[in-house]
């Protein structure tokens, strides 16, 4: 179990504090129309967020605020969060987009995750936030939810 696996837990927690990121919940629709003109996300955005789930009990902070940049070409996202680098994609309905990386820090499989989702106001979107960290047949994950404003 993840909770007496320290090794686990230590290299869980490390990574998602040098990390600092934040995502936004959603998805997109496999048979959205993807002919519409592809909107714009690239900017610098000012992001709050608030764990909503921590299978591990990780003891990570209950909140965190970061700044991320966002580039992008055609539908293709780069999303920047402190040192880390993000890649991935507008969604198919156009109206988000998810980005991730993923690397291996002592044996464990980290991926993280970052989406954000469109909302009735202009500029502001819904952000979330997940760490995967998977060592054999063992995973933790920790998430947070919350807003990404462009500055």
């Amino acid at each position: 179990m993840f909770a007496r696996n320290k090794k686990f837990l230590a290299a869980c927690s490390v990574v998602v504090l040098s990390m600092g990121l934040q995502a936004c919940g959603g998805g997109s629709s496999s048979d959205a129309d993807t002919s519409a003109e592809v909107p714009s996300f690239a900017g610098t955005y000012d992001v709050t967020l608030s764990k909503t789930s921590d299978s591990c009990a990780t003891g990570l902070d209950k909140s965190f605020k970061v700044v991320q940049t966002v580039t992008q070409s055609g539908r293709a996202i780069t999303l920047v969060s402190n040192a880390v680098t993000l890649q991935g994609s507008v969604d198919a309905d156009n109206a988000g987009l998810s980005a991730s990386f993923q690397n291996t820090t002592n044996g464990v499989l980290v991926t993280t995750t970052t989406v954000y989702r469109s909302t009735a106001t202009p500029g502001l979107y819904g952000a979330g936030f997940s760490v995967v960290a998977k060592s054999g047949n063992e995973t933790c994950s920790v998430s947070y939810n919350g807003q990404a404003k462009l500055k």
